[in-house]
């Protein structure tokens, strides 16, 4: 059984791939090829969490082990470590173990550009990127990747925070500016909010024709949207039940659940999409095996 570092998993997981693998993914999940349990979370010393995400198709069988310790901060450890575990579905077979957070990193993105350009129909020109920590560095590079030129409209908390995340993405040879928000959000294709926020980080008033992606909030507390742009959109997600426990944008909305749509939808009848269009994920084990499958395939 192989046992692959940070490096060599992300080696196995180029988006070219990756991004259809997350598209089947969905379909398979709703067509019920896909089986998936809810996470499991136990206590840990000192306030930690140890979380374990099992999902199986025909193929593999596969379980995410996430342990979230706070208390290494003061160790100089990682407080989030992870590994993927993956057997042969039918023998058992242990068959290899993926660095867990670059899988979740690089699978989190794909389902986010899978949306983007499911939903624009299109790849984007520019997108308004709010947020400078690891999930909005990790999206820079997958877009930049995906799509080479586009332009990323940075904005952060602060004007140095945000000049030297967009002088980061410079230097590795992407298209980023820093811009106030009024002013990034002008001709947008896409807001994407990468954030932790409380509340919304996005002004209430967006054009009809730039596509809002949510990615950063996952407890019912956070909402990074603004609520009415929330109630005013046709709305998608990833995966429908786990945003009705942890979409914090959408619960705090009050949203109407028979409004909500699974992208899935989206991939089949692309003329379900009606703008102006609210994307929000959660993430689920199934675009984990997703990436299992990218990883595994010959």
């Amino acid at each position: 059984m192989r046992i692959l570092n940070a490096e060599a998993t992300a080696d196995l997981l180029p988006y070219e791939r990756l991004i259809p693998a997350v598209a089947q993914a969905m379909l398979d999940l709703r067509n019920g090829l896909i089986n998936a349990s809810p996470r499991s979370v136990l206590p840990l010393p000192d306030g930690g969490s140890y979380l374990a995400m099992p999902c199986t198709d025909a193929c593999y069988a596969v379980t995410k082990l996430v342990a979230v310790t706070p208390a290494n901060r003061e160790r100089g450890q990682p407080t989030i470590q992870g590994r993927v575990l993956v057997s042969e579905a039918a023998t058992g077979t242990a068959l290899i173990i993926l660095d867990g957070m670059v899988l979740t990193a690089r699978r989190t993105a794909a389902v986010t550009l899978l949306g983007i350009e499911t939903l624009l129909a299109r790849a984007p020109q520019n997108v308004v990127l709010v947020g400078t920590g690891a999930q909005a560095l990790t999206h820079a590079l997958a877009m930049g990747e995906r799509w080479p030129g586009v332009q990323l409209r940075c904005v952060g908390r602060g004007r140095t925070q945000s000049d030297a995340f967009a002088s980061s993405l410079k230097a590795q040879g992407l298209n980023a500016r820093v811009l106030p928000l009024e002013h990034a959000l002008e001709g947008a294709c896409v807001a994407l909010t990468a954030t932790t926020s409380l509340s919304a980080v996005l002004p209430d008033q967006v054009g009809a024709d730039t596509l809002i992606v949510g990615i950063g909030s996952f407890t019912p507390q956070m909402a990074e949207l603004p609520a009415a742009q929330v109630r005013s959109r046709q709305v998608w997600v990833d995966d429908i039940e786990g945003a009705k426990h942890e979409a914090g944008d959408l619960i705090q909305a009050s949203l109407d659940w028979s409004r909500v749509h699974a992208l899935a939808q989206a991939l089949s009848n692309p003329t379900a999409i009606q703008s102006p269009v609210l994307y929000k994920t959660v993430g689920h084990a199934a675009w984990d095996l997703a990436a299992v499958r990218t990883a595994l395939a010959e």
